[in-house]
């Protein structure tokens, strides 16, 4: 992590994130002051999450094909592009505002999808495998700490431009992204950054990339995915404890304001704080890993997370709900470290971005599931009871699928785990 390319790029990817951040929080501020429609409001988180979940496996294949550099760079490009021409359509069609800000949020979800797997296709390539665990932290803390900063700094930049105006900003931030991705042509990559030439050994060695399709790649992937039993249970548990973090999301207002009966400007800051408290989780991990293996740092923060869920299901005063709450959602960060650096030993590198956005896309699945479970039983039963039955899930999860990986796991070899051979440095 030392190389200032590297630095200049990452450095570009903190502006691309809070470029993200800052769109998702205008958008509905644009669709509503337009329209006053809160069910318009609502369609657009569901415009903007569908084209996300359904690219990822579309991602892996131009990741595998085409570089994961090259993808990213395109997809920060066409993000940028696509939100200045639509602060300029804006004032050519001012009529349709809603149609042309879904279609920019189903557009920039779509190249989220491409960028999201393509950065974790290329970070391998260019990080010596002792420093992934490290370099996962990074990401992990950009993400989490854009997820603070960003909304924030949309809000306060509310107090001199309109949120129409704020798509300026989230352009420019996009175009810093792409123009990131040029600083890494001075690295020596450790793997090669070019497609794949065959999907097995005996396919055809030049090509094949050409002539495969694109149900033909997703098949490889599917293949590689189910021939790894690890990966199948790391996937397994990662969508329990997106399950947990679901319910927490979409629920979170409901129990600050009505069963707790607290100011909206108590949720929000509620929100800063959680995401103030992960970063800092992720900012102990290098401490944390001169004790512990990533193998056992993901255990504490998986059952922590649990911990947090059922806290959440019991509390009776707002105090302790704050704290399983933070729990809950603040443990994450360090859960994610562990699910990616330990997948990065098990999936080929001609793989990486076929089987990556099949796992994220199984991962992101119980996210969707957690808001439709809210909406169909929430009326009938108390919300608190369904964090009492996912944190009583995450129990018998953590027996049959994390505790059985110790004896398998890479990174439950040591505290700071050395290099090994037969492990393939891939990201997920």
């Amino acid at each position: 992590m030392g190389s200032w390319q590297l630095r200049v790029f990452l450095a570009a990817r903190v502006l691309s994130t809070l470029g993200d951040q800052v769109l998702q929080f205008a958008v509905p501020l644009i669709i509503y002051t337009a329209t006053g429609s809160v069910s318009l409001a609502g369609f657009a988180f569901l415009v903007e999450w569908l084209p996300r979940l359904s690219s990822l496996p579309l991602a892996g294949v131009l990741s595998d094909r085409f570089g994961g550099r090259r993808v990213y760079a395109a997809s920060d490009s066409v993000r940028a592009v696509a939100c200045l021409l639509t602060v300029l359509a804006f004032g050519r069609w001012p009529g349709h505002t809603f149609g042309l800000t879904a279609t920019l949020m189903a557009l920039c979800a779509f190249c989220y999808a491409q960028t999201f797997i393509a950065l974790e296709s290329t970070i391998p390539q260019l990080v010596p495998k002792e420093d992934l665990p490290k370099a996962q932290g990074v990401l992990q803390i950009i993400n989490s700490g854009s997820g603070v900063f960003g909304p924030a700094a949309g809000g306060l930049m509310l107090l001199w431009v309109s949120p129409t105006q704020l798509l300026w900003v989230s352009g420019v931030a996009f175009a810093v992204g792409a123009c990131g991705v040029p600083a890494l042509r001075g690295l020596n990559p450790l793997t090669p950054d070019v497609p794949a030439a065959a999907d097995s050994p005996g396919a055809a060695r030049t090509a094949g990339v050409v002539r495969r399709s694109v149900l033909g790649d997703l098949r490889v992937g599917v293949r590689s995915l189910a021939a790894a039993p690890i990966l199948l249970s790391l996937v397994g548990l990662t969508m329990v404890a997106n399950l947990m973090v679901g319910f927490a999301m979409a629920t979170g207002a409901a129990l600050t304001i009505g069963r707790f009966h607290q100011h909206d400007t108590v949720f929000a800051t509620l929100q800063i704080t959680v995401g103030v408290f992960s970063v800092g989780t992720l900012l102990l991990l290098s401490r944390l890993r001169r004790h512990l293996s990533i193998y056992r740092i993901g255990v504490l923060s998986f059952l922590l997370s649990a911990v947090g869920a059922a806290l959440i299901g019991v509390a009776p005063l707002f105090p302790l709900y704050v704290l399983g709450y933070g729990l809950c959602l603040g443990m994450t960060g360090l859960f994610n470290v562990f699910i990616r650096v330990e997948r990065l030993h098990w999936i080929a590198p001609a793989e990486r971005g076929r089987v990556i956005s099949l796992i994220v896309l199984l991962n992101q699945s119980t996210l969707p599931l957690a808001g439709g479970l809210v909406a169909l039983i929430g009326g009938r039963l108390s919300v608190q009871l369904l964090f009492l039955a996912v944190a009583a899930l995450a129990w018998p999860a953590y027996a049959l699928l994390l505790r059985p990986l110790r004896t398998q796991a890479m990174t439950a070899r040591s505290a700071d785990p050395a290099p090994v051979a037969v492990a393939v440095p891939v990201a997920s």
